[in-house]
């Protein structure tokens, strides 16, 4: 009886997968869906911004404030470590403004490492006029319009990703000094970046942003300690203090990153690494692996009724077979198909991922005995809506038309066409436990088991009442 059994089931896979048109529907529409989802918004390759040595260039034109400080040292100190040295009042206060911030993986990064930054002078221009990287701009070479020209199109050509320039009087307009200067006035930093690296640039839009606002911190800090001793103890007082006062030394601590919120912190992610496009294509070709092979399940069952038709089946009847040797082989050979045409699936869009990464990439993550629980438990769940469907319906015709309305809104709260309900809703599809399960696997994460729990589930119910319901008919043969 077995090998009855095992025959009846090898027939209906080795006629579904020599069906030229069955084969394009069950692997290659999906995997060219996946293939252009993925390649359409996760780009070939890792991305264009790198995480460190991102190029920048610096001009520096502040002239300081009247009493000696120059804030525009400080972006130079925090952006290039051999400029920490320079000669202004931030150039030794008692609280460090270039630290570095770590993380609790021991990881610890400085702007020196992220960045790649240089002061641009006239110096760095001719040689990239001279190189031919940039052609040269108009006016005085040393002139600072044709500095800051040919800055600006380096960062155009990519040889840099920003460009930073501080104006003449930042320092003076930022800077509050009693009596002198007694009101911040707006003032700000220009930042120049190229397009193509929008990633990268935001990341020192950021920086710079971090920076300008410890600086105004600082600031408003120096502002309201002197309005607090004028309130307090008068006008001559508050003199007296700024006369003084060695701001350098009282005030440091005031313009110190480390008592903000603004650090850098490189977290690690556990996991195998993947590509945009990568990560697209696993949970885009989850999904639509999934949602294809519902079709595929309730072809197989519906196969039956052709049989019938054809009087196949009652042929088979006469024979010395017994009914549930027919039925089981045909139901096995349906759920060997379905999980033969996921594992194809996987393969062929790993072997995608790997083409668009340039080297062997394990998508799915390496987790492989997982992966093979999955596949199991989203085959018995498919195949089981399958034989749902197949017993509820009483002609072929009836199959024919609900079974793909009942896919498609499967796939529509399972997110398969490029949207996510919300889980209370997306948790009724069971594309949406396989696709989920397909997701935390490549993402490195193991806690599947409601997952596993939810699709055996499923997909147990639905193929025993599909099975009773497509029995009854089956027995009035």
């Amino acid at each position: 009886m077995m090998t009855k059994l095992w025959a009846m089931a090898w027939k209906e896979v080795y006629r579904t997968f020599t069906d030229r048109n069955l084969i394009l529907i069950m692997i290659a529409t999906p995997l060219l869906i996946s293939s252009i989802v993925g390649l359409a918004f996760g780009g070939l390759g890792g991305g264009d911004v790198p995480i460190e040595n991102i190029p920048v260039a610096i001009i520096n034109r502040d002239a300081g404030s009247s009493f000696g400080a120059n804030y525009g040292q400080i972006f130079e100190s925090a952006f290039i470590s051999s400029a920490a040295g320079s000669d202004s009042q931030s150039s030794a206060p008692a609280c460090d403004l270039t630290t570095e911030t770590s993380s609790d993986s021991g990881f610890s990064m400085s702007l020196d490492t992220l960045t790649d930054a240089v002061v641009f002078d006239a110096v760095l221009a001719q040689s990239l006029v001279a190189d031919g990287a940039i052609t040269a701009p108009e006016g005085d070479a040393g002139s600072a319009a044709y500095i800051e020209a040919a800055a600006r199109a380096a960062v155009d050509n990519g040889t840099y990703t920003a460009l930073l320039i501080i104006p003449e009087d930042f320092s003076q307009k930022m800077s509050y000094i009693p009596v002198l200067h007694p009101q911040i006035e707006a003032t700000g930093v220009t930042i120049y970046a190229n397009s193509g690296r929008a990633v990268a640039a935001e990341i020192i839009r950021s920086i710079v942003t971090g920076i300008t606002n410890q600086v105004e911190t600082g600031n408003i800090a120096i502002a309201a300690t002197f309005g607090q001793i004028t309130d307090d103890y008068g006008l001559a007082t508050m003199g007296q203090a700024a006369g003084s006062m060695d701001f350098g030394s009282a005030f440091a601590c005031a313009f110190d990153p480390a008592f903000t919120t603004i650090t850098i912190d490189s977290q690690s992610v556990s996991g195998t690494s993947t590509n945009a496009a990568g990560g697209i294509l696993v949970q885009v070709g989850a999904s639509q692996a999934m949602f294809f092979a519902l079709f595929t399940a309730q072809f197989g069952v519906l196969g039956m009724y052709d049989e019938r038709r054809n009087w196949t089946l009652q042929r088979l009847i006469t024979t010395p077979t017994p009914r549930w040797v027919i039925l089981g082989g045909k139901l096995i050979g349906v759920f060997i198909t379905v999980l033969f045409q996921l594992l194809m699936l996987m393969i062929a869009l790993t072997v995608v991922g790997s083409l668009i990464q340039g080297e062997l990439a394990l998508i799915w993550g390496s987790n492989f005995f997982l992966i093979a629980l999955v596949l199991l438990a989203a085959s018995l769940a498919v195949s089981g809506l399958g034989m749902l469907l197949a017993g509820l319906a009483r002609t072929p015709e009836q199959a024919q038309t609900f079974g793909p309305v009942v896919n498609i809104a499967l796939a529509v709260l399972g997110g398969a066409f490029g949207f996510q309900l919300p889980q209370a809703i997306a948790g009724f599809s069971l594309i949406y436990w396989g696709q989920n399960a397909f997701t935390q696997l490549a993402a490195g994460q193991s806690d599947i088991l409601l997952n596993l729990v939810v699709l055996v589930i499923q997909g147990a119910v639905m193929f025993l009442v599909g099975l009773l319901l497509f029995n009854r008919g089956f027995e009035a043969l």
